[in-house]
């Protein structure tokens, strides 16, 4: 969501800790943990690597199976 705080006009950019997982949200759903948000989007983007590397690997096999 985007959101201006009352001391300046910019615009930023948020999350509702209400609205996130668990994971990443503090006890009391107030706030998030800015680590554990890296943390859980450095395992996405690993994740993202291994399941390209993977459709590769398949595109290659079908590829040799038409041979």
């Amino acid at each position: 969501m985007t959101f201006r705080y009352k001391t300046d006009d910019e615009a930023h950019v948020g999350f509702i800790a209400e609205d996130v997982p668990e994971l990443v949200a503090a006890q009391d759903r107030k706030g998030l943990s800015a680590m554990d948000i890296v943390a859980g989007l450095t395992r996405v983007v690993q994740q993202q690597n291994e399941l390209s590397e993977q459709h590769r690997e398949i595109a290659s096999l079908k590829a040799r199976l038409k041979r």
